[in-house]
C-alpha cells in the first residue's frame, strides 16, 4: 500500500503531486514511484525523523532537469516568482492547508565536522519546542534572498521544501511555507482556495 500522506501543489508550476511518508525506510521512495517501483525521478517525501503528527514537515524532491518534481522550486530565487507563486497548497487526508511562502535560500549539506558552524536546515527535524521553532526561523530569515515581510511565530504550522542545486559542491535550494489560519484567509490575495483545486 503506498505511504502517501498528502498532496502539494504550487499553482502556475509543474509542482502538482503526492507527498509520501514512510518513516520505518525514510529514503524509499528517493528512486522509487507511487507503485514502488523504479524511478530516477522519486517522489516527493518527507523525512522519516518528523514525526507524523507535527507543526513542521520537511520535504524533499529531486531536482529534475525537465522541471518535474522540485525542478522548478530554484525558480523562487527570482523575487518576481515568489511574488506570482506565494501560496502553496499542501493538503493531508483529512484537511485542506494554505501556506505562504517565509522565504528561500540556498544552502548545502555540509560535512559533519562543519556542521556546527552553519546553519543546517536538514538537522532539523522536529520544532515542537519553542526555543528550537525560534532558532528556526531566526536562521530561516537570516539566510532568506530576499524579504516576504512574514516572520512565524510559535505555534504555527511550517513545511520546508529541499531540492539539489548545482551552486555549490552539494547545494540545496530551500523554501519555508507558513500554514494560513482559517481566520486569516479572507486577508490573503494571492493565490485560490484550496477547495477549488482538483487533483
Amino acid at each position: 500500500m503506498p505511504s502517501i500522506f498528502g498532496w502539494l501543489k504550487i499553482e502556475g508550476t509543474k509542482i502538482d503531486y503526492p507527498v509520501m511518508y514512510k518513516p520505518e525506510d525514510p529514503e524509499y521512495y528517493l528512486h522509487r514511484d507511487f507503485y514502488g517501483n523504479y524511478s530516477d525521478s522519486g517522489m516527493l517525501f518527507i523525512d522519516g525523523e518528523c514525526p507524523r503528527v507535527s507543526n513542521y514537515y520537511l520535504i524533499y524532491g529531486h531536482h529534475m532537469n525537465n522541471g518535474t518534481m522540485f525542478g522548478e522550486l530554484p525558480k523562487y530565487g527570482q523575487v518576481d516568482f515568489y511574488k506570482e507563486h506565494k501560496i502553496i497548497f499542501f493538503d493531508t487526508r483529512y484537511e485542506n492547508r494554505d501556506y505562504e511562502v517565509v522565504a528561500a535560500f540556498y544552502g548545502k549539506i555540509y560535512p559533519e565536522d562543519e556542521e556546527k558552524d552553519h546553519f543546517c536546515y536538514y538537522k532539523y527535524k522536529n520544532l515542537s519546542s519553542e526555543t528550537k521553532f525560534n532558532e528556526y526561523v531566526k536562521n530561516v530569515k537570516a539566510n532568506a534572498i530576499y524579504e516576504t515581510g512574514i516572520t512565524p511565530k510559535f505555534g504555527d504550522e511550517l513545511i520546508t521544501l529541499s531540492t539539489c542545486n548545482y551552486h555549490t559542491e552539494n547545494g540545496r535550494f530551500v523554501v519555508v511555507a507558513r500554514r494560513i489560519k482559517d481566520t486569516e484567509k479572507n486577508k490573503t490575495t494571492t493565490g485560490s482556495s484550496s477547495s477549488s483545486k482538483s487533483k
